[in-house]
């Protein structure tokens, strides 16, 4: 059985599926870029599910004109399982916050409106089924392993193909963002 995993909202901005500001450019952005892509490379490869809930579609949308939101939104609808937030996800993101309300004062997150979006896309996730979570985000990865094993950006590839293909994505070869297998809808 193919992995189900559950992305943050970064990973597709790192990619390059949304507008970027161009003074942000660094070698920093340039490793995360490529690290999401090899990651997106790898999830596809694999057959894997990918998750992309809608809370973390709204945070995408944000530098996105209104006039180009709405061919974003079907291109990911076409790509990703895009799950609500629906009351199965809120009972998770619930108990997400109460588990975060117990971590030691230095561990918890200092912004709650940030804790608030991440809880939900990542209960969201989980609630459609995801087994794993992507996140290049300290503090999202850890407040996801309380429910799930939560993961980084890849370092480095898992294969020879693999190799191959972060040479091209580095040099500016790579065709773009992977198709991925959609898990078909339930009845």
């Amino acid at each position: 059985m193919s992995a189900v995993a559950g992305i943050d909202s970064m990973i597709l901005v790192y990619a390059g599926i949304v507008p970027e500001n161009k003074a942000k450019k660094s070698e920093e952005t340039e490793n995360f870029r490529v690290r999401s892509l090899l990651l997106l490379d790898q999830l596809a490869n694999s057959g894997a599910t990918i998750i992309l809930p809608t809370v973390a579609i709204s945070e995408i949308l944000v530098p996105v004109s209104p006039s180009k939101a709405h061919k974003m939104i079907d291109a990911l609808q076409e790509q990703f399982v895009c799950p609500t937030f629906d009351i199965h996800a809120a009972s998770i993101a619930a108990n997400l916050w109460a588990k975060h309300k117990k971590l030691p004062r230095d561990h918890q997150y200092k912004e709650r409106h940030v804790l608030k979006a991440d809880a939900m896309i990542i209960a969201s996730a989980v609630a459609a089924g995801a087994t794993e979570f992507y996140s290049n985000d300290d503090q999202c990865r850890k407040l996801a392993a309380n429910l799930i094993h939560a993961r980084p950006l890849p370092d480095r590839p898992h294969s020879l193909e693999g190799m191959w293909v972060k040479g091209e994505i580095e040099r500016g070869e790579y065709p773009g963002i992977p198709k991925v297998k959609k898990r078909p809808k339930k009845k």
